[in-house]
C-alpha cells in the first residue's frame, strides 16, 4: 500500500508539467507588417506648428502625408492621430505649451502667443543665458578633450588605469564616478545650476511680460506614437 501511494504521488507531480496530446501550442507571433514596423520605430512623440489661420483638417492631412513617406500606413497613421484634440487654450510662452502638453499622454494640440517684442528684462536674461550655455558647453568640451585623450586613463578615485575606449566620459566603467578632477566638476557643475536658473527666469519673464497681450498665437501640436517600441 506503501509502495502505491508513492507510485501515486509520483505520477501526480510527473504529470503535472505534462501537455495533453492534441494541445500543443502551434501559435507562433506574427511578423509585423511593413507599415507596423516603420510605425514601431519611426519616432515616440513629435512636435509640430501651424499658422493659426490653418484649418484642423488642412494640418491633419499634412503631418498624415508627411507619415505616410515614413513608412507609416494610413490605419497605423490613424492611431496616432486617434484623440488628437485642439484645445482653444492660448499658453504665453512655447515652453509653457510643452509643459501642458507633456502632461497629457495622447496626441494634443494648444496655442501659444508669438510675435510679441520681448521685453528690456528679457533680453538681458536671454543674452546671459546664452553667453553661459555656450560658456558651460566650450568648457566640457574642454575638459573632456584633456582628460580622455590618452590612451589609457587614471580614475583619481578607484585608481584603476582604463582603456580610454572603455571609457565613456566622465564615469569610470569599474566605479561609476566622475574622472574629472574636482575643480573640473565644480567649475561644470555651478554653470550648469547658473544655466537652470537663468532659464527659470527667463521664462516666469516671458510668462508674466507676454500674459498682457492677446493676439499673435500659433498651434502647436505634440502627436504622441501608442505604436512605438524601445528597441
Amino acid at each position: 500500500m506503501k509502495r502505491k501511494a508513492e507510485m501515486a504521488e509520483g505520477s501526480l507531480f510527473a504529470q503535472t508539467d505534462m501537455t495533453p496530446k492534441g494541445t500543443e501550442n502551434t501559435k507562433t507571433a506574427q511578423p509585423l507588417r511593413p507599415a507596423e514596423e516603420a510605425a514601431a520605430h519611426a519616432w515616440k512623440e513629435k512636435i509640430w506648428e501651424f499658422d493659426l489661420t490653418k484649418p484642423s483638417q488642412w494640418m491633419k492631412d499634412t503631418m498624415k502625408e508627411d507619415m505616410l513617406k515614413e513608412g507609416f500606413g494610413k490605419r497605423e497613421a490613424n492611431k496616432v492621430f486617434k484623440g488628437l484634440f485642439f484645445k482653444e487654450k492660448v499658453c504665453n510662452t512655447r515652453t509653457q505649451a510643452l509643459e501642458y502638453l507633456k502632461s497629457i499622454p495622447t496626441s494634443y494640440a494648444v496655442k501659444y502667443k508669438i510675435g510679441i517684442t520681448p521685453s528690456p528684462k528679457m533680453v538681458s536674461l536671454e543674452k546671459r543665458l546664452r553667453e553661459k550655455e555656450e560658456k558651460l558647453s566650450t568648457y566640457t568640451k574642454e575638459q573632456n578633450e584633456k582628460k580622455f585623450t590618452a590612451p589609457f586613463v587614471s580614475c583619481p578615485h578607484c585608481k584603476s588605469r582604463v582603456n580610454r575606449s572603455f571609457i565613456h566620459p566622465p564615469l569610470c566603467p569599474v566605479c561609476g564616478k566622475d574622472m574629472r578632477s574636482d575643480t573640473a566638476v565644480k567649475t561644470i557643475t555651478t554653470l550648469e545650476e547658473t544655466v537652470r536658473d537663468l532659464k527659470k527666469r527667463y521664462e516666469d519673464t516671458a510668462r508674466k511680460y507676454n500674459s498682457k497681450f492677446t493676439g499673435g498665437e500659433t498651434w502647436i501640436i505634440r502627436l504622441v506614437n501608442p505604436l512605438y517600441e524601445e528597441k
